[in-house]
């Protein structure tokens, strides 16, 4: 062979080796390509499908059209395209209702939809509205009046006058609805009789979410449903720890004076609302009826998993305020159940209790982060392990008044005998009209008891509260605990606190490192079933400062007739200050390993049937002047 032919022979291999090459990156980025070049099908709802929006036309003919049209693309390759069904401004009059003991008729319903994205002008100014007089509840067959069924249980589906949904996503994917106001008209509806198992239990919401991911709702009002401002119902996590993602995420959401709930939550994997209200449920008066739409439990929130589970659940930087029922719910069903939460944050919200508990929670894992918690919260996990027990960390509990109605309960925490484990870390107690809390654990041993981590109880009192007093019957105390007063306090009444339980042993601890300071005047604390201050410190360094000061009064008493025992560690300092007072009623064994001081002007009262025991290096140091007596008004009167 030639030299010019070798130089050939190189030259076509080398053109056939490029034109392979070409050919494979052609191949390699044609879809790629093809994914950045696809264009987004645009459709309006009044050029495309008839709809008018002045408010008087039903136009519900034109939703219906848009409806077969999106579910028909769907069933099509052209169905994974991205897609736009636009809403021009306008008010959007829909009216029409199935007969009695159909299922609802739905304004917009999509099954199927990937892509998609419902687009209105905002909220202000582009509203789908119920027509007046749609027929909700029981109503009888055969006159079409209202009919009130005289058992309590009440579902013969041929009574159900069901309205349906606004919107309903279904087994739909990467779906955004933005800036709609729907409004379900509710005040002005033709309400009949009870149906279900309370309230009215049938289907009137403004979107319902079943089966669906990447779901997203931003920039809208749903208001005046029968039923649900929204509702999800995912069940596509086959197990707790499960890692499936739904991602509903709930944005800038108006979802106000709602019949049930302005969120129901019934199943889903990761669902987060941020900057949303969920208010005033159950707070619309139906003329005919001189009363409110209300169906059971009325919430702003309720967390109730059926068949399913409910978790991934972060609520950020919203408002549940003045619910006919509780501002949140998240009930655990009696019984022996497997557990269906998990990983529930309510974070920066408010929840405002007027008429109803600030909260209701019964599920495991369920946290409370900064959050301002106005109004009686009640219960708590009945916590099998510390990671599934109620926790708030940074919160506030307060008794503030709403518009001049008092928030609801004489207590801000109310758990009696129903939780175990629960946690409060960092938390501020203010009292204003109300006492602070009645917290009684499940179970008498120290990992049952309430966990108070660096709390704060501010007494604020312009006027002394009615009928009981505060008690923590169970608690551990560590980091920096204050009983003080606030800056509004003008009532001078004598406030009580009760801490531990007779029936159990060592049921008030204080834990190394940290503080226990009683400096709000006129204040009187019994301790029962004995106190337990800084034993066996996690580190020599760790210390525990107890002070009890003027006008303050610590009765550490016997335990149900037996001898209890109030011990001081060997880290720890505990001062009764000038006019502070510490009492050690009969039968109570006293053992300090640490510091006990009394200083002068300081009560204290030691019963001739206590005894008391130096350990290692402990002092009982009495002040020259301090006085061996009771308190003169700050008393304890059982000896």
């Amino acid at each position: 062979m030639t030299l010019m032919k070798r130089l050939n022979l190189v030259a076509a291999t080398r053109l056939r080796a490029w034109h392979l090459l070409l050919a494979g990156l052609l191949w390699l980025t044609g879809p790629a390509l093809a994914q950045t070049s696809t264009t987004t099908l645009r459709k309006d709802l009044k050029k495309d499908f008839g709809a008018v929006g002045d408010g008087k036309t039903n136009d519900l003919a034109a939703f219906q059209k848009a409806t077969d049209f999106f579910n028909q693309r769907a069933k099509t390759p052209a169905g994974a395209a991205p897609a736009v069904l636009a809403i021009p401004k306008g008010v959007y009059l829909v009216s029409r209702q199935n007969p009695l003991g159909s299922d609802g008729l739905d304004v917009l319903r999509l099954v199927d939809c990937h892509n998609l994205t419902i687009q209105g002008a905002d909220s202000a100014t582009t509203e789908i509205r119920y027509a007046n007089g749609v027929r909700y509840g029981a109503f009888d067959p055969a006159s079409q009046r209202p009919f009130e069924a005289p058992n309590a249980f009440f579902v013969d589906r041929s009574y159900a006058a069901t309205v349906g949904a606004g919107i309903v996503l279904k087994n739909c994917e990467n779906v955004a609805v933005t800036g709609l106001a729907l409004n379900g008209n509710a005040g002005k509806a033709v309400v009949g009789g009870h149906w279900g198992d309370t309230g009215i239990q049938l289907g009137y919401d403004g979107i319902f979410i079943n089966g669906s991911r990447r779901i997203t709702l931003r920039g809208l009002a749903l208001h005046h449903f029968g039923r649900d401002g929204i509702q999800v119902l995912n069940q596509m996590a086959a197990r707790l720890d499960d890692a499936t993602a739904d991602n509903i995420v709930l944005e800038n959401l108006t979802c106000d004076y709602n019949g049930r709930q302005g969120l129901s939550v019934t199943g889903v994997s990761g669902l987060r609302a941020v900057n949303c209200s969920f208010s005033h449920t159950g707070r619309v008066v139906i003329p005919a009826l001189g009363k409110a739409l209300f169906s059971s439990p009325g919430a702003g929130v309720d967390l109730e998993p059926e068949s399913g589970f409910v978790k991934n659940v972060r609520l950020d930087n919203c408002r549940l305020v003045n619910n006919a029922g509780q501002a949140l719910v998240a009930d655990r069903p009696a019984g022996d159940h497997p557990e269906t939460t998990k990983n529930i944050v309510i974070a920066n919200s408010l929840l405002w209790g007027i008429t109803n508990w600030s909260a209701w929670v019964t599920q495991p894992n369920v946290q409370f982060t900064n959050c301002r918690i106005y109004g009686a919260f009640v219960h708590g996990c009945k916590a099998r392990t510390p990671a599934e027990a109620t926790r708030f960390v940074g919160c506030t509990f307060e008794n503030r008044a709403y518009r001049g109605q008092p928030a609801y309960g004489p207590f801000m925490l109310h758990s009696d005998g129903q939780a175990r484990s629960v946690q409060l870390v960092n938390c501020r107690f203010v009292g204003s009209y109300a006492y602070f809390i009645h917290a009684s654990p499940s179970q008498l041993d120290s990992a049952s008891f309430f966990h108070l981590r660096g709390c704060s109880f501010i007494y604020d009192y312009t006027a002394p509260p009615e009928g009981s007093y505060d008690k923590l019957m169970g608690v551990v105390f560590s980091g920096n605990t204050v009983f003080r007063n606030g800056p509004h306090r003008t009532s001078a009444h004598r406030s009580d606190m009760i801490l531990g339980n007779p029936a159990a042993a060592a049921s008030t601890v204080v834990r190394a490192p940290g503080s226990l300071q009683f400096l709000a005047p006129n204040s009187y604390y019994l301790v029962q079933g004995g106190l337990d201050i800084g034993r066996r410190p996690a580190r020599p360094r760790d210390s525990v400062n107890v002070v009890i000061g003027p006008d303050n009064t610590l009765v550490v008493n016997e335990m149900g007739g037996s001898g209890a025992e109030f011990y001081v560690g060997p880290t720890t300092r505990l001062t009764v200050k000038k006019g502070g007072s510490l009492e050690v009623l009969r039968r109570v064994k006293v053992t300090i390993a640490g510091q006990l001081i009394v200083e002068d002007g300081a009560y204290f009262f030691l019963d001739p049937l206590s005894k008391v025991t130096l350990a290692g290096q402990g002092r009982l140091r009495l002040a020259p002047k301090a006085i061996k007596a009771k308190h003169p008004t700050l008393r304890s009167t059982y000896y």
